[in-house]
């Protein structure tokens, strides 16, 4: 009962705003009797004055006081009269009529058609943020061209307040801002927009909106796709916030959609809230994806951003195998392995066996090991017979040395022996201090040959 007589106010308060005349949101702008008003793409002919002149040969005319006569070569004056052929914006100003020195007429051409009714549309970023209003016109606007907006709070257009619009030329459309606090979250607006130019006015239809309803986020930002290594039918796509949304107390949430190139068709996926990455499943192998993330407020107030702009990504594919390299055989030889005989390298009568690089590895190595060990033998022998006779190389007389060859020795017959009678039976007594010792043998004084040693009998002759 107490919502039927709710609703019932309501009604009667929306009837009784309607039936009040307001005072007119876009009044009509003035124009200067001297003022004429044509659109675009129309020719326009300009009296200088309202009989015929009696003499029109010295008559010129001048826009905003230059001389226009060859002006683009637009202009025919007949007589009293200028003729324009399909004026444009550019085209407006203020004509005057000379004669004789005189200006005999001045006319304002304003080159303009009637503004279209605007629709525009409103949003908000964030929560945090204010509210935008945008229009974009079907066609092209003059540069006198202006829009406000009209805002009221609640269902009547008491309190209203004006905001100026500003126009974009880049991208030809009309911005409109209203300021709201954090007690306006979630109230009811009545906005309206005027568009003014000097050949009239439009007036949108008024909107009721509701601020809670006007949350559109911009699109996520930073959409990579990249491959999962190992996974040929997998992509991982990952984001980031808007930096827009510029608010941590309130969270979004987002919805992904895919096609491969060879598809026409997208796959979507709803996501979770705060999840700013998202593996896809069934990718197809080996083709490019197409990926695109927008984002909506946790508990759906408002709508859906834009889509983001389509970022791409191919799966994981197994990179193919490598092709067996013909390496030589010198680059597979141990780093420290050394070369003995340079003559292998820089000669062609030994070439290199590349088929068989073990084999020729096993030839080189014998080829040195042997000379080696020959070499280091040969070099032990020599220092031990060194050592073996270096004493007894030391004890003979200096010039002598060994016979190069062995001598033939002969047996020689002793000469006779005189008789014992000859020879006294005792040798004289030896002197005291004969050079002689007892350890030295005796040798006799008339005896050729000295018997003590053994080595007189294998002299030769």
């Amino acid at each position: 009962m107490w919502l039927a007589g709710a609703a019932l106010i309501s009604g009667l308060i929306v009837v009784i705003a309607g039936l009040v005349e307001p005072e007119p949101l876009c009044p009509q702008p003035a124009i200067s009797p001297d003022a004429v008003v044509s659109p675009p793409g129309t020719n326009v002919t300009l009296p200088c004055l309202e009989g015929e002149l009696e003499n029109t040969t010295f008559v010129y005319w001048r826009l905003d006081g230059r001389n226009i006569s060859l002006y683009r070569g637009k202009q025919v004056v007949a007589g009293s009269h200028l003729f324009l052929s399909s004026v444009y914006y550019d085209d407006s100003g203020w004509y005057s009529c000379h004669a004789g020195g005189h200006v005999l007429r001045s006319v304002r051409l304003l080159v303009e058609e009637l503004p279209e009714v605007p629709n525009f549309t409103c949003f908000r970023r964030s929560f945090t943020k204010d509210i935008l209003c945008e229009w974009k016109p079907s066609r092209q606007v003059s540069p006198r061209t202006k829009a406000k907006l009209w805002v009221a709070k609640g269902f009547t257009q008491g309190n209203r307040t004006e905001q100026q619009c500003r126009y974009y030329s880049k991208s030809q459309k009309f911005s409109c801002r209203i300021v709201v606090t954090h007690q306006d979250d979630d109230i009811s607006l009545l906005v309206t927009m005027c568009v003014v130019n000097t050949a009239g006015t439009a007036t949108s239809d008024h909107k009721y909106l509701r601020t809670s309803s006007l949350v559109k986020p911009d699109p996520p930002e930073n959409v990579i796709v990249a491959a999962v290594e190992n996974a040929p039918r997998q992509l991982l796509v990952t984001w980031r916030y808007p930096s827009s949304w510029g608010s941590k107390i309130y969270h979004l949430r987002f919805q992904l959609r895919y096609r491969a190139d060879v598809l026409q068709t997208y796959s979507e996926v709803e996501l979770p809230l705060e999840v700013t990455s998202h593996i896809i499943q069934d990718a197809l192998k080996n083709f490019l994806h197409r990926v695109q993330v927008r984002a909506r407020e946790e508990f759906d107030f408002g709508t859906w951003s834009e889509w983001s702009r389509e970022s791409t990504g191919t799966p994981w594919t197994e990179p193919p195998e490598p092709k067996p390299e013909t390496v030589s055989n010198i680059s597979k030889l141990p780093a420290d392995y050394n070369f003995v005989s340079p003559d292998l390298s820089t000669t062609s009568e030994f070439p290199i066996d590349l088929e068989k690089p073990s084999a020729a590895m096993g030839v080189a190595l014998h080829t040195f090991l042997i000379p080696a060990i020959t070499a280091i033998l040969v070099l032990a022998l020599v220092v031990g017979i060194v050592i073996r006779y270096r004493k007894k190389w030391r004890m003979l007389p200096l010039g002598e040395g060994k016979p190069k060859t062995i001598p033939t020795y002969s047996l020689a017959p002793l000469a006779s022996e005189p008789p014992l009678s000859a020879s006294p039976l005792l040798s004289p007594p030896a002197s005291p201090l004969s050079e002689s010792s007892v350890d030295s043998p005796r040798i006799l004084e008339n005896s050729p040959y000295d018997i003590s040693n053994a080595d007189y009998f294998l002299l030769p002759r």
